[in-house]
């Protein structure tokens, strides 16, 4: 048989047509791994204070994974950085509540995984429902008395039926469901207790303030409802620009103010869309009775429709701007960006205290 030798053109044409090929494979072998990383969370339906395990694979071995949660209104929170295993997966039990609060709001949220290496990117929705609670207890009553049922004014709480002398937990139940813890009370010789609670610039909707006893685990629930309130008495009225609108989240609204008295302090704060208020700090006006600032809105504000208020602390002059704030995506970022340096010069003033006067409403 007579054997024929291959040229050497022709050997290296099918060794570059290999190596070609061996190319194209281990890429469509990447491809095919990076579409097929998945990110689970469970239960998909947790009560509040569950706590949720997140459960990721098909990351490259060993990367850093970044994982962040978007609440039910838009905003963005880092959960933790997660180093994958060798196989290129992780789980990572998780209590949602980690912002401080008792329990988070009930709603839909969206966890994210990314893989810093991979860039791998995987999403998982879970379904938060309202917790759990005791009912109130036989022989025990709580009753909520509004000084005026709005923003700006209080509610006086009074129980009875609870142990002699005991101590009394109480927490308060928001719209949203979310769940804060307040100070405690001390029942008096006879049981009873009265309890003053604040509602300046909270949240309008429908609350629950929960007392349960610590010994005789009495428990007592009051329903009350907070209405919108407007608590700034101005003089008259002043100019504020606010853009640009609508924005997206982890951008930069500037702001214009003008007409106020020369050199006076504007405070400003804000009305969000479920009409709490924030204060957000205060300017000073130039000779010209104008003022501009930066503000940067983080992944961490609330999307929708809010209001801007300027009030001059001298002239009494107001001005209100409205803004919406889109929902912006991309990783959570984990220092914030420098604010430009604007014109206006900022001045210290305590926060808690700033809105005794004029009510920041």
């Amino acid at each position: 048989m007579l054997l024929r030798r291959m040229h050497p053109p022709v050997r290296w044409l099918m060794v570059g047509f290999t190596l070609v090929l061996a190319a194209l494979l281990g890429l469509w072998t990447w491809s095919s791994g990076a579409s097929s990383a998945a990110l689970s969370a469970s239960p998909a339906t947790p009560r509040q204070n569950d706590t949720v395990t997140l459960n990721g694979s098909g990351f490259a071995p060993g990367e850093t994974i970044a994982v962040w949660i978007t609440y039910p209104d838009f905003r963005v929170f880092g959960v933790a950085q997660i180093e994958a295993t060798a196989e290129g997966n992780f789980s990572y039990p998780y209590l949602p509540d980690f912002l401080g609060a008792t329990f988070t709001p009930t709603g839909n949220y969206t966890y994210t995984a990314r893989g810093l290496t991979s860039n791998r990117e995987v999403y998982a929705n879970i379904t938060v429902d309202i917790g759990v609670g005791d009912g109130p207890s036989n022989g025990v009553t709580l009753s909520a008395e509004p000084g005026i049922d709005s923003q700006g004014s209080y509610y006086l709480f009074r129980g009875s039926g609870y142990g002699a002398n005991e101590d009394i937990a109480i927490w308060l139940r928001y719209p949203d469901n979310m769940v804060e813890a307040l100070s405690g009370a001390q029942a008096n010789s006879s049981g009873a207790f009265e309890y003053i609670v604040y509602v300046t610039g909270v949240p309008v909707g429908s609350y629950a303030l929960t007392a349960r006893g610590l010994n005789s685990n009495a428990n007592g629930i009051a329903d009350f409802t907070v209405e919108v309130a407007d608590l700034t008495i101005a003089s008259g009225e002043a100019s504020l620009l606010v853009g640009p609108s609508p924005d997206t989240q982890r951008n930069f609204a500037e702001f214009v103010g003008s007409g106020f008295r020369p050199g006076e302090i504007v405070t400003i704060w804000v009305t969000l869309p479920n009409y709490a208020t924030l204060w957000i700090g205060d300017v000073q006006a130039d000779s010209s009775g104008v003022f501009s600032a930066v503000l940067y809105l983080s992944e961490q504000e609330p999307i929708g429709k809010r209001t801007y208020t300027a009030f001059g602390n001298i002239s009494g002059l107001r001005a209100t701007a409205d803004y919406t704030l889109q929902a912006g995506g991309g990783e959570v970022l984990t220092e914030q960006p420098a604010v430009a340096e604007a014109p206006a010069t900022p001045v210290e003033l305590d926060p808690d205290t700033i809105c005794a006067g004029i009510g920041c409403q």
